[in-house]
């Protein structure tokens, strides 16, 4: 019983540890958070395959969960790793720092493995407010606080929003367990509290996807924040909001009514985060509306539940996890200290340093869905899987948008590899390098060779 929910023991484990060590001032703890992100990481890996219910089936350790347990824990690991020395970070902040991303971490595992509706929520709140207080934690400025105010104004509200649509889903169903819910959703398909339920409940979690309309508090905070808070916004919690998306159209899907509703809201996420990244001259908030269309490539798959889209959601999921990790260890290695990220600061990326130029070329070659990269396999997988499903139109506008997106990922791609800003070679930690590298062939090899995690995925799939 106890390997199931190894990963969450050990990032509680971690989150006692940095409590402690911000109240004693302890003034290096980047190795610890390196070491428990390591054997968290370890840990899902041993509990990929475990099997277990607690607190009366409400979380629930199967394949599904351990999935994303794995990917979180070994997103925590690189999200720690790319942070480094929290340059843009308040020093004495830094054991608060760790303390409040582990309890983020934490909230983020129960979502993924919660199978009942109050239950979800509170892990899902455990998961936003530490946020709301990392996202503050920025040397000087002061305009971070406004980002931050619309962050947890948007956050309370969605959560709200959420909150109201289960008390509609309990009344209209009897229980907030979703082994109780979903055998009685064909009896419900008309039930008007039932479908106000589900609208309500979807809100919250479109904000936590950033997907269109609950995406306006994205840019801001992606611009406030510091770049190695973003890093962490940017990935993890899209993981959980992945999962918990995939786990509720499991759910709801068999009310016909919702798809042309995910259909609209997916297309409408891709065009608006596509044409407002085109005009952005800022590194973060570039990445942050490249967010939000990405939210809508990911809600595609729920268009195609049974013709491998929830499958392929998981993947891509997995995947843009990666891109915007490798696409924020350069964001954070050309910003230094400076509060803005211009994008004239690629400018000469590759003079300055090659293996950084190399993967931000890459990625952001992902980002765009170009060969032979992971980024094109996944969306091959997600638009062939809503083809199947009959839905031309959407494939259409994910094409076209994809085409879109190409002319400002390409741009980025150009400024780092003409021109040149200064000849100093850019300074690096010893660990960037490697780092980088790795992450470069990892986005190769899952776009050439996808079939292990694309395995992980359907077997995840099958356990819901």
């Amino acid at each position: 019983m106890l390997n199931g929910i190894l990963p969450e023991v050990i990032i509680s484990g971690a989150a006692i540890f940095f409590f402690i060590s911000a109240l004693f001032e302890y003034k290096n703890p980047y190795p610890w958070a390196i070491g428990f992100g390591i054997t968290a990481t370890l840990a899902s890996l041993l509990s990929l395959h475990a099997q277990h219910g607690f607190f009366h089936g409400a979380f629930q350790v199967d394949s599904f969960s351990r999935f994303f347990s794995f990917l979180i824990c070994g997103s925590f690991l690189l999200a720690c790793v790319i942070a480094g020395k929290l340059r843009q970070t308040d020093q004495e902040k830094i054991g608060e720092f760790f303390f409040f991303v582990s309890v983020g971490t934490l909230g983020l595992l129960l979502v993924t493995g919660a199978t009942e509706l109050l239950t979800l929520f509170i892990g899902l709140e455990i998961s936003s407010y530490p946020l709301f207080i990392v996202a503050s934690y920025r040397k000087g400025l002061g305009f971070q606080f406004e980002s931050v105010a619309k962050y947890m104004v948007f956050g309370a509200v969605s959560m709200a929003f959420m909150l109201y649509g289960i008390t509609y889903l309990y009344g209209a169903f009897g229980s907030t367990f979703l082994i109780d819910i979903i055998p009685a959703i064909p009896d419900h398909l008309d039930d008007s509290m039932a479908v106000l339920g589900v609208i309500f409940f979807m809100a919250g979690l479109l904000y936590k996807l950033a997907a269109f309309p609950f995406h306006f508090w994205a840019p801001d905070v992606y611009a406030g924040a510091a770049a190695e808070v973003v890093a962490y916004i940017a990935a993890l919690p899209k993981l959980a909001a992945v999962a918990l998306l995939v786990r509720v159209a499991s759910m709801f899907m068999g009310m016909e009514g919702l798809v042309p509703v995910f259909t609209i809201l997916s297309i409408l996420s891709m065009t608006l985060g596509n044409l407002m990244a085109l005009a952005q001259t800022e590194l973060k908030r570039l990445l942050a509306y490249s967010a939000v269309s990405h939210a809508g490539y990911i809600m595609l798959g729920l268009l195609a539940p049974h013709d491998g889209g929830l499958t392929a959601a998981l993947f891509y999921g997995a995947v843009y996890a990666v891109m915007t990790l490798a696409a924020f260890l350069v964001a954070i290695q050309v910003a230094g200290e400076e509060h803005d990220i211009p994008l004239e600061n690629l400018r000469g990326l590759w003079q300055r340093s090659p293996m950084l130029a190399i993967m931000l070329a890459i990625t952001f070659v992902s980002l765009a869905g170009l060969p032979p990269t992971a980024g094109f396999t996944g969306k091959l997988f997600l638009l062939t899987s809503v083809w199947r499903a009959g839905y031309f139109w959407p494939v259409l506008a994910a094409v076209l948008n994809t085409l879109l997106g190409i002319f400002y990922y390409l741009k980025v791609i150009k400024i780092s590899l003409v021109g040149s800003r200064d000849d100093r070679l850019l300074a690096t930690p010893a660990h960037v390098r490697p780092l980088a590298l790795a992450l470069g062939i990892l986005l190769l090899f899952l776009g050439l060779l996808p079939g292990s995690l694309l395995d992980l995925a359907g077997t995840a799939i099958e356990s819901l």
